[in-house]
């Protein structure tokens, strides 16, 4: 089985391999320290966002979260 037998045109496997590729050699102290770097990146960007904008997406978010236990809702079968 191929991944055009899905309608797709490049292997999905083949590409996250080739994304992944310059990162499998480096460290898990490196790695680590890229993991920080990128969230001090994304904590940048989500203060950047003016109050107003940031509050909503705050409210959108806290209605999608889901505290409780959701396999608890789940019907059976």
């Amino acid at each position: 089985m191929d991944a055009r037998d899905f309608g797709l045109t490049n292997d999905p496997y083949a590409e996250a391999e080739e994304d992944v590729r310059p990162y499998r050699a480096l460290s898990p102290a490196e790695r680590y320290s890229r993991l920080l770097d990128l969230m001090r990146f994304m904590d940048r960007i989500w203060g950047a966002i003016e109050p107003a904008k940031r509050a909503g997406y705050e409210r959108a978010q806290d209605e999608l979260d889901d505290p409780g236990r959701w396999w608890e809702r789940v019907p059976s079968r």
